[in-house]
């Protein structure tokens, strides 16, 4: 049972059932004496109530109730008061004394009155919970937490204190605390996947890179269509582990999650090309130019599909219209660089000497990749790679393999 003043932002509740019922049902006492027996050597005498005091306590709780159901809070306080004098143990007055000194904004008493339960009986979950909120509502935060820390080990299962405690420790920027309730939590609560999202947050602000994606996974499998957590993993997959297979699989659920997506079609048929399924990719990157005809993008990497079959003219013809459709995309520059690239090392020998004749060929690739350079909007570190790999070039001397892991690391990174 809640009661408060208007004006107050907090309830406290009584830990009894009706301010009335109590008043109207308290067992009145009669005096009971009990006939002592024979008395042997060394007995307590015999055992009297007091009458008197019991009457006195009855009438002073009359009293402070029907005050308190006035709400006139200070005239109810020192009937109280008298009652927690005669009878300290009673958790009743406690709780209705602690809650009338609230109502008059003496929160120091009122924190006195729940204290005096909590010593009694540490495990009294309501009285523990108005300190924790008065705590609050002063300011101090760690005795707020603390308590909140008790109601938590005394019902694990209550969402709510597991919630109000994951706050408090997340402003106060206790990383390892909300991690710790987060890890109970997926415990005993192991098909909730917004605790596994959240744990994978931490994991990867900790650099715990396995635990990052074994939490992700659990919330993917939990909720397959959360976008945010599958483009989360997908990225991860796909730019911090060069994982095209895995990352291709998740492009492919994004895809049955948005089918009108263009851009969602588009990363997907960049990744069924990088691992080594041209035709899918064709046809996922045909679906997003339905989709939209001016994704200048899809049109580089329908020229990056063309560039590994080696029809380089075709691949060069879709540049041109990745540039028609967007003139300043970097992009579009980088995917001619590559083109340009892989056809000049294409025609090395089987000892991969590179022909005079290629090198005005890569010369114009390392131009398309300065021009890249120049108009931003790619990912540095894609960019960054291409350039310095084509100022490598000279003396032209490479392996068929280095080449093929060169442009497969540069085309797998989805575009920022």
């Amino acid at each position: 049972m809640s009661f408060r003043r208007p004006g107050r932002r907090i309830l406290l509740a009584a830990g009894i059932v009706s301010v009335t019922a109590l008043a109207t049902t308290l067992p009145i006492v009669t005096v009971i004496a009990e006939r002592a027996p024979v008395r042997q050597a060394g007995q307590d005498t015999v055992r009297v109530v007091d009458l008197s005091t019991q009457n006195a306590f009855n009438r002073l709780w009359i009293t402070g109730m029907k005050y308190f159901e006035l709400q006139e809070y200070s005239n109810a306080i020192p009937a109280l008061r008298r009652c927690s004098e005669i009878d300290s143990t009673n958790f009743d007055v406690w709780y209705f004394l602690g809650t009338c000194y609230y109502q008059v904004e003496d929160l120091e008493s009122s924190i006195a009155a729940f204290q005096a339960i909590v010593r009694q009986d540490p495990e009294q979950e309501t009285a523990i919970q108005n300190l924790a909120n008065i705590f609050g509502e002063q300011g101090e935060e760690e005795l707020h937490t603390e308590k909140y820390e008790q109601l938590l080990e005394l019902k694990p299962e209550n969402p709510d204190y597991r919630k109000h405690l994951m706050d408090l420790y997340q402003h106060a920027g206790n990383r390892a605390g909300v991690q710790r309730l987060l890890e109970e939590h997926a415990e005993v609560d192991p098909g909730n996947a917004e605790v596994q999202r959240r744990l994978a947050a931490l994991y990867g602000e900790g650099g715990d890179r396995e635990a990052q994606l074994t939490a992700l996974e659990s919330a993917v499998e939990l909720d397959p269509t959360n976008l945010s957590n599958l483009e989360q993993l997908a990225r991860i997959y796909a730019i911090d582990l060069n994982r095209p297979v895995d990352a291709t699989r998740l492009y492919g659920m994004i895809v049955d999650i948005q089918p009108e997506n263009p851009v969602a079609w588009q990363v997907w048929g960049r990744y069924l090309n990088a691992t080594g399924q041209p035709d899918s990719a064709v046809v996922a990157l045909e679906r997003s130019l339905e989709l939209d005809p001016a994704q200048a993008g899809t049109y580089s990497e329908l020229a990056l599909v063309l560039s590994d079959r080696q029809r380089y003219d075709e691949a060069l013809a879709w540049i041109e219209k990745a540039l028609e459709q967007a003139p300043e995309d970097a992009y579009a520059y980088v995917a001619w660089g590559d083109i340009l690239q892989t056809h000049a090392f294409a025609q090395a020998d089987e000892d991969g000497i590179v022909p005079y004749d290629a090198k005005i060929i890569l010369e114009e690739a390392i131009e398309k990749y300065r021009k890249a350079l120049e108009l931003g909007g790619v990912s540095a570190a894609i960019m960054q790679y291409a350039a310095a790999e084509a100022e490598k070039l000279e003396p032209f001397r490479r392996t068929q393999a280095e080449i093929f892991m060169e442009n497969a690391r540069r085309r797998i990174p989805p575009r920022v």
